[in-house]
């Protein structure tokens, strides 16, 4: 498997995705690995029928996920891990499968966030899962598109 890009991006399936990440990096399949929506049938139907076509949809818990990545299971095949928030990102890592960077998309407002960059803000659960992500060496970039510059904001989020 060639994973491309590890994305948080709280909306998940949108037009942002559909439109720019998965033509740039041809992507043959989505990964979206969370723990809630895994048990969730309606929005998983809601996911599947906002993926296009030509690009599979798959939606994992972290345990598993870190399991077939581990395993390799669809090696050869082009794709982007996506999550709403780095808390699935960080169980991975425990459940032994670390990413070596991630995207950070947006994350909306919420109750308690801490705004990081102009699209960006984080709850302290989810500060205290990038700052473990840091710590493991783990990369972190903001860049909503990809015309855009990445910027690396591993530091700011480790000293939050």
């Amino acid at each position: 498997m060639a994973i491309l890009d590890v994305r948080i991006d709280d909306r998940l399936i949108h037009g942002q995705v559909c439109g720019f990440w998965i033509p740039q990096y041809s992507l043959e399949r989505i990964a979206i690995v969370d723990d809630i929506i895994v048990n969730d049938e309606v929005r998983k139907s809601a996911l599947k029928f906002g993926c296009p076509e030509k690009c599979k949809l798959s939606i994992f818990s972290s345990e598993k996920a870190a399991d077939k990545f581990n395993r390799k299971i669809d090696e050869g095949i082009r794709v982007m891990i996506l999550c709403n928030s780095p808390v699935p990102i960080l169980r991975m890592a425990e459940h032994g499968w670390q990413a070596p960077y991630i995207t950070v998309g947006n994350m909306a407002t919420k109750p308690d966030a801490v705004q990081v960059k102009k699209t960006v803000f984080i709850s302290p659960e989810e500060k205290d899962a990038f700052k473990k992500l840091v710590e493991r060496g783990v990369t972190i970039y903001s860049q909503m598109v990809p015309k855009e510059p990445r910027e690396d904001i591993s530091e700011i989020l480790k000293n939050l």
